[in-house]
């Protein structure tokens, strides 16, 4: 996947997210798990109480631009 991330520009949802994408597409970003960024999505979430996280997910799930590469069919 490093491959992958080393052309883009930028901060983008993944196209295969399971909710919006946001954890997806930092993970592809940063070139980090995707299980370990939804798990700390998950721990910041209990944590911090449900709105709070919620909110933050959904501003991002609005503002960023979903990926323009698709890499579903790549193989």
């Amino acid at each position: 996947m490093s491959g992958y991330a080393s052309g883009r520009g930028g901060l983008y949802r993944s196209r295969n997210g399971m909710i919006a994408g946001v954890c997806a597409g930092i993970a592809e970003h940063f070139d980090f798990s995707v299980f370990w960024t939804r798990a700390i999505a998950v721990g910041i979430l209990l944590c911090t109480g449900f709105w709070p996280t919620l909110f933050v997910y959904l501003v991002a799930a609005l503002m960023l631009r979903k990926d323009p590469y698709s890499t579903r069919w790549d193989y």
